[in-house]
């Protein structure tokens, strides 16, 4: 029986084995290039991290570069598109210069618009389809320790001085895990870059509903409410979808195409206390911040008791109460939508992003990432803090005329395929920064399918 045993491993090990020598080039090439895409994410990581992507494709993908420099010289769209990226980096570093917060240090010469360039070349280059299917693998081995961490109670077995779970809570927005990321927020981008791969990517019937089942516990463990909103909308714009392509619509391929809601809906009954509904209602500190309410004068630090570091000496505090223009009409449109709807602080966020665009509509933040400092009471420092909505952010950060010649350039690369995939991305920036922020996982992504001449969807 031993022998039988050891026979087994052996022969699956000469299994693997075979598998891994059979791996093309390119499929070497591809988990690299996923798995520098991931390991930017975790942790320990900085965004930094990303630039070992466009790093190793000019390592180890010198024919492709080859093949683009071809592009460049046959290509009237190419060279147009080099053309305009060149006018947006120039245009914004002359208004970095002008209208930006003072140069005093040589990191001052740095703006995340230098990165664009980079990553078009990384976007253009990778193939998407490949690449996405190793980080899909990734991500479903992050779950795996999320479902752990969800386990034992904790948020991360990875961080120090993580807050701690409520567990006198049943809300599982109040048991949200980190996995491998430094905050759930990050786990729940990943996921949906996750959970719009494997709709495209070439997998088993039974592997891919594995995948699906272990990424839907992984959306519900991080319970991002704006990843929860944003998979939703893509599943029932898929079923419509593939309903309106499908020659036959017999019982068992209505349920086939509806595999993604059917598994979503058993994971999310068999995990969720509270649906996304419930945690929407709860209440929301924000709302007594714009009252000025949030803390008693007794308890409550001041700025004049914190000093600014060098990290945030060149942002401006965030506003609150009677320091916003709360009659201005998109404010007050905003606040009084928004009554009864816990928003985790959006409220007050955007309303600030709200006022400094209107007051800032030109030139914005100088092309400088616009972030707001406030107090953090618990550890009493100061945090900086982003828009929470990717279009706000570029619009407040670059201003009117710049960030229209930016998502002209955008729009200029779109090759008008694969709509569908992108209507999730857009729907999750909205909520979250997730694209724009000069390179990351998501504007890779993003930026890859906008360029992909393909439909995806009808290619497995």
């Amino acid at each position: 029986m031993k022998n039988l045993q050891i026979k087994s491993v052996l022969n699956l090990m000469t299994s693997l084995t075979s598998r891994f020598e059979n791996m093309s080039v390119t499929h070497w090439m591809s988990l690299c290039y996923a798995s520098l895409l991931f390991l930017a994410t975790l942790f320990f990581a900085n965004e930094y991290y990303y630039l070992l992507v466009p790093l190793a494709i000019v390592l180890f993908n010198l024919k492709s570069i080859s093949d683009l420099k071809q592009s460049i010289r046959v290509t009237k769209k190419v060279k147009t598109s080099i053309g305009l990226i060149l006018i947006y980096i120039s245009t914004s570093y002359i208004n970095k210069l002008i209208t930006g917060h003072p140069i005093l240090i040589l990191k001052d010469y740095y703006a995340s618009f230098l990165l664009f360039p980079l990553l078009i070349f990384t976007a253009y280059i990778i193939d998407l389809k490949k690449v996405f299917r190793y980080f899909l693998y990734w991500v479903a081995f992050e779950c795996l320790i999320a479902s752990v961490e969800y386990y034992f109670g904790v948020r991360s077995f990875f961080i120090e001085n993580v807050p701690k779970i409520n567990n006198s809570s049943d809300y599982l927005y109040d048991h949200r895990v980190n996995g491998l990321s430094i905050s759930s927020s990050v786990f729940a981008l990943k996921l949906l870059v996750a959970v719009i791969s494997i709709e495209f990517v070439q997998l088993n019937l039974w592997l891919k509903n594995l995948l699906k089942t272990m990424l839907f516990t992984g959306v519900l463990f991080s319970f991002n409410r704006a990843l929860i909103i944003s998979v939703l909308v893509f599943w029932v714009l898929l079923l419509g979808y593939q309903l309106i392509t499908s020659s036959k619509l017999e019982l068992k391929h209505l349920l086939l195409k509806g595999t993604n809601i059917f598994l979503f809906s058993g994971v999310f009954f068999v995990f969720a206390n509270h649906n996304i509904l419930v945690e929407l209602g709860k209440k929301n500190p924000e709302k007594k911040q714009l009252e000025l309410k949030y803390k008693t004068e007794a308890t409550q630090l001041t700025y004049s008791e914190i000093h600014d570091t060098p990290k945030t000496v060149h942002y401006p505090r965030m506003k609150v109460g009677n320091e916003l223009d709360t009659n201005a009409f998109v404010n007050k449109l905003f606040y009084n939508s928004t009554k009864g709807i816990n928003t985790s602080g959006r409220t007050l966020i955007w309303m600030n992003y709200f006022q400094y665009i209107n007051e800032h509509k030109w030139f914005g933040y100088g092309s400088d990432k616009l972030l707001f400092k406030t107090i953090n009471q618990d550890d009493k420092k100061l945090k900086l803090i982003h828009a929470h909505n990717s279009f706000l952010q570029i619009l407040a950060s670059n201003g009117i005329l710049i960030t229209l010649l930016f998502l002209s350039i955008t729009f200029f690369i779109w090759t008008k395929k694969n709509f569908l995939i992108l209507i999730p991305i857009l729907v999750y920036s909205c909520f979250q920064y997730g694209i724009f922020w000069g390179f990351s996982l998501l504007d890779v992504f993003f930026f890859g399918i906008l360029m992909i001449n393909t439909n995806l969807l009808h290619e497995e």
